[in-house]
């Protein structure tokens, strides 16, 4: 029996997944201008009406290739939302955490889809909403979810803007693996990520820290007290 015209196959999610694959392999390649919707229809090995079946205009395509990055992301964000260490070491663990996550060897960094989600976001409007939606907004979040409990414990300062707070650790992080990684600027000006992981931590636990919780040690110092 035909299938209905408009209906899904019967793997659909299934082969829509697979395409997402292939294209955000290409995307993290970054080869050449900015992808057009042939260029990645090629990449996926499909026609661009095949593509448009499975996702609809380019805007659609991006989207979905950053929501399967958050889906795919989404057991290590839950995990960072809440922390049963001290403050100090609860924050270095988390900049740890993530510029490792940033600057990982694999062949989807989550620094490769920040940059891919700012370039889309900056240059056209219309793009913006997924990259807040899928990939910013999801680590922010997490952030303050782990600063709530902080707070409730009574080890940051009181009346501290958690939205605030995050932003201040999570932003130079974000922007120093960029530099260095996304921009090569390791190659042009390298910087010891490790240090900027202390300074950063060190700035934020006496920005917000409160009485004792400030104690700005390493983690593994910390560990061995």
């Amino acid at each position: 029996m035909a299938r209905t015209k408009g209906a899904r196959d019967i793997d659909y999610d299934g082969k829509r997944r697979q395409l997402l694959e292939k294209i955000t392999l290409h995307l993290m390649r970054r080869e050449g201008a900015r992808a057009s919707l042939r260029d990645l229809a090629s990449a996926a090995g499909v026609s661009g009406p095949t593509l448009r079946h499975y996702f609809g205009d380019r805007q659609a395509l991006i989207a979905a290739v950053l929501e399967e990055c958050l889906r795919r992301g989404r057991p290590g964000l839950d995990a960072q939302r809440q922390s049963g260490l001290p403050l100090a070491a609860s924050i270095h663990a988390y900049a740890a955490d993530l510029v490792a996550a940033m600057t990982a060897e694999k062949s989807v960094r989550l620094g490769d889809m920040v940059a891919l989600s700012l370039a889309e976001g900056f240059l056209d409007p219309a793009y913006s909403r997924p990259a807040l939606d899928f990939i910013l907004e999801p680590t922010l979040q997490g952030l303050e979810a782990r600063l709530a409990e902080h707070a409730a414990r009574g080890e940051l300062r009181e009346g501290v803007d958690l939205r605030m707070a995050a932003l201040m650790l999570v932003s130079p992080l974000m922007l120093a693996c960029l530099h260095q990684q996304q921009l090569d600027g390791r190659h042009v000006r390298p910087l010891a990520l490790d240090d900027l992981i202390e300074s950063a931590c060190e700035a934020f636990l006496h920005a917000f820290g409160q009485g004792d919780a400030i104690d700005s040690r390493p983690r593994a110092e910390l560990a061995r007290a």
